[in-house]
């Protein structure tokens, strides 16, 4: 299993309402923190996007796709323009929240001047897990995909379903939400010069055999020797290569996932420190205990105590 896809299944992604807009005139838009990571794609038009400072905003075009962290982060027919919340928007129109199965809201302005004409989706991640991935990303990226690129066509496909109603539309909507999602990053990560260790393993086939294996089984108690006949290296050649690579050593790597899957089962369920030990790949409660307080810098149990406030009613 390749790191992308096991973080972004560890990590509970889900998305949440769509929007269509096609705004006329002047115009200013406020998106609140509703999602983890929020992804617009422009459709047609031109449009400027920024997070906190309007004076280093981002101009934006028909064909361009953005990402945006978890943080108020507005768009704009103009720099600095004055701008309303998403919601007033959606009050306006008689939409307090997308309405019916699909959950899409289709908002419009009938002003004079050119129209801006986007789609928005927000992804929502539970638990700690997704933390390598979004930590990865700037508070804004805009990616600008090819005529006929693999991520082109999904937003393509996702516009027109998003101007239908046909059967099934949500769960086609969420399926092509996840592939976008995907597209992009491959994309931001293959052009972008700070990408993280982990995604750089997932380029080089011999360190990134033996990433994949990590998170196939992190149970298994791994080896350098073992994790080196997998990379086809010698020994000290691959311990050397994937610190360089991943930018830590390969078994401490391997306890820093263990500990994060660790705190997702101390968070969200009542097991004992024992079940979660053995869950993770430890063989006892105290190797458990010992790895997770020399990682976090306290123990599991008081770790739970701290953080069970955050476990969700219906976990």
């Amino acid at each position: 299993m390749d790191v992308l896809t096991d973080l972004l299944q560890r990590s509970r992604a889900r998305g949440a309402a769509f929007s269509r807009s096609r705004l006329h005139g002047d115009w200013g838009l406020q998106f609140p923190v509703s999602g983890t990571l929020a992804i617009h794609a422009i459709v047609d038009g031109e449009m400027f996007a920024w997070t906190d400072d309007p004076d280093r905003s981002t101009r934006v075009l028909g064909g361009d796709v953005l990402l945006l962290r978890a943080s108020p982060h507005h768009l704009a027919s103009a720099p600095g323009r004055p701008t309303i919340a998403f919601m007033s928007l959606l009050n306006d129109a008689g939409l307090s929240r997308p309405t019916g199965p699909s959950r899409v809201a289709t908002l419009g302005t009938h002003a004079d001047g050119p129209a801006a004409d986007f789609c928005c989706g927000a992804y929502l991640f539970d638990g700690d897990l997704s933390r390598p991935l979004i930590d990865a990303l700037p508070a804004l990226v805009r990616l600008r995909p090819p005529a006929g690129s693999p991520l082109r066509l999904t937003i393509d496909l996702l516009v027109r379903e998003m101007d239908g109603d046909g059967p099934g539309q949500q769960a086609l909507l969420d399926r092509l939400l996840d592939v976008a999602l995907v597209q992009a990053l491959r994309l931001w990560f293959r052009q972008a010069d700070d990408v993280p260790g982990w995604f750089r393993a997932t380029e080089e086939p011999g360190i990134g055999n033996a990433l994949r294996a990590l998170h196939t089984d992190p149970t298994h108690p791994w080896t350098v020797g073992e994790l080196a006949r997998i990379a086809a290296l010698s020994r000290s050649t691959f311990a050397q290569r994937f610190t360089e690579v991943v930018e830590v050593p390969p078994l401490q790597y391997l306890t820093q996932w263990r500990v994060a899957l660790a705190k997702e089962r101390l968070r969200d369920t009542g097991d004992g420190l024992a079940a979660i030990a053995s869950s993770v790949g430890y063989s006892s409660e105290f190797s458990f205990a010992s790895a997770f307080k020399r990682q976090v810098g306290i123990a599991p149990g008081r770790w739970r105590a701290q953080h069970s406030a955050s476990r969700s009613p219906n976990s």
